[in-house]
Formats: C-alpha cells, sequence, structure tokens
C-alpha cells in the first residue's frame, strides 16, 4: 500500500480540507480494500456488481467509487502478504435494492445466494472470486 498511499492521500485531502473545515468531524470517509490474487478477474466482477468503472486503475490497486468512500482491490502479494483469502474483515454495504444486487452477482458469475430476511434488516451475502465475503445490507421501514 506504500505506493498508493500518497496517491489516495492526496486525492482524498483536496475534498477532505473542505469538508473538515465545515464539520469539523475527525473521520471524513470510509475505504475498505480486499485482497485480490488475479486483478483482472477481480477488477471485472466488482465492475459487474458495481455497475462502473473503477476511479483508480493501477496494475496492484484498483478503487471504485461507493457513495463518497473507496471499495478497492489491492494485490494480495503486494499489500497483503500471507493474508488468507476470506479472512478479516467483511465489507458491510447498505443497498436500497438487494434483489438487482442479486442479478449483478449472478451476470458477474458469483453464487447466487437468497436474501435473508430477519426482523428490521435484510441481508445478501456474496463471496467474490478470491473467497471474499461481502455484505449488503437493507433496512426494512426506512
Amino acid at each position: 500500500m506504500k505506493n498508493v498511499l500518497p496517491l489516495a492521500a492526496s486525492v482524498l485531502l483536496s475534498g477532505a480540507t473542505v469538508a473538515a473545515a465545515q464539520t469539523d468531524q475527525a473521520i471524513l470517509a470510509m475505504g475498505a480494500y480486499v485482497p485480490a490474487d488475479d486483478m483482472r478477474v477481480s477488477e471485472e466482477f466488482y465492475r459487474v456488481l458495481f455497475d462502473r468503472a473503477p476511479v483508480i486503475e493501477l496494475p496492484d490497486f484498483v478503487a471504485f467509487n461507493i457513495q463518497g468512500g473507496w471499495f478497492a482491490i489491492a494485490s494480495r502479494s503486494k499489500y497483503a502478504p500471507g493474508s488468507m483469502p476470506g479472512s478479516g474483515a467483511v465489507p458491510y454495504l447498505q443497498s436500497s435494492d438487494l434483489g438487482m444486487l442479486q442479478e449483478r452477482a449472478s451476470a458477474a458469475g458469483a453464487e447466487v445466494p437468497d436474501i435473508i430476511e430477519e426482523p428490521g434488516i435484510h441481508l445478501l451475502k456474496i463471496t467474490d472470486p478470491n473467497g471474499q465475503l461481502i455484505e449488503f445490507f437493507s433496512l426494512m421501514g426506512q
């Protein structure tokens, strides 16, 4: 991540300085990355799942703008050596249409699970080509 951090910091800080002055919050944006073994396959999977092109495309780091934060894929061998596929934190993204995400996940080649319906919340759990679990949720009644 050493090579990407200066680029990421400069992009985030350019807008963050204004936001910090206006909101006086310590945290200005949220981002997450998942380690990938095959960057090309992973990038294509997330292009289809998110239905958009990445905002950063480097050989070992690709980032998508998701509601003002970055969801990125990063080369496991470069940025997370020794990490096990599917281990670590699970990205958890809010959605207004879990059915649409099921269709996109299917089009991207993922197994499409049923939507889990719990009181007040519905969940869709998708596994990416690297074995990484990604969870989407929709709050009911909002």
